[in-house]
């Protein structure tokens, strides 16, 4: 439609079709690079372990979400008291902790509240994303990280349902987890659980 008459009979509507089509396409690619990183972690993770600060890459990904939320909802980086340091892909967790914002900001209404936060558990760094939004239903709860799930209160939200099922597969090619609790219409918290290394015996 656009060869044949748009882009010189309706330029206006040219832009627009433009527009969408690229806005699908965009859709496309995110669903098709999805897909590629489930399919390439099921045959062989290649993560690149490193010791990094998890709390500096957790605060690096609040301000990408801060950036993208404009002021719509509040979220907030709680420094801990001291640096969590730990072994882990750098990409990938910052990854993870992306995809967890990225789903509280989904799920939060105008003026609600996203907290991030590391600490430590016994021989795991923790990090923390709490949000005041929508909730999920308790039925609903152990299916959040299925691939291509989507709880009913979120059939408007866009996303394929793909987000937290990268998350959990990043975090157990770590050798950790995350875990998820929610209050319907109170609030959500994902924890991402990593292990530090197992000491040797003397």
């Amino acid at each position: 439609m656009l060869d044949e008459w748009a882009i010189d009979e309706d330029p206006d509507r040219a832009k627009r079709s433009a527009g969408a089509i690229r806005a699908a396409a965009g859709r496309m690619r995110n669903l098709i690079e999805s897909l590629l990183v489930l399919t390439r972690g099921d045959e062989n993770t290649g993560i690149q372990v490193g010791r990094h600060d998890l709390g500096a890459v957790a605060e690096e990904a609040v301000q990408a979400a801060q950036t993208a939320v404009d002021g719509r909802v509040s979220v907030e980086y709680v420094r801990p008291k001291r640096p969590v340091v730990a072994p882990f892909d750098r990409n990938r967790i910052f990854q993870v902790a992306s995809i967890l914002l990225d789903n509280a900001v989904k799920y939060t209404q105008q003026g609600d509240n996203i907290f991030v936060r590391v600490d430590e558990d016994e021989n795991r760094a923790v990090l923390e994303v709490s949000d005041t939004g929508i909730g999920i239903p308790e039925d609903q709860l152990p299916l959040v990280f299925e691939r291509f799930y989507r709880t009913d209160h979120s059939r408007t939200a866009a996303g394929a349902g793909l987000g937290l099922a990268i998350a959990r597969q990043i975090a157990e090619a770590h050798g950790g987890e995350i875990r998820a609790g929610s209050a319907l219409g109170e609030g959500s918290t994902f924890k991402l659980f990593l292990p530090y290394p197992t000491k040797p015996h003397r």
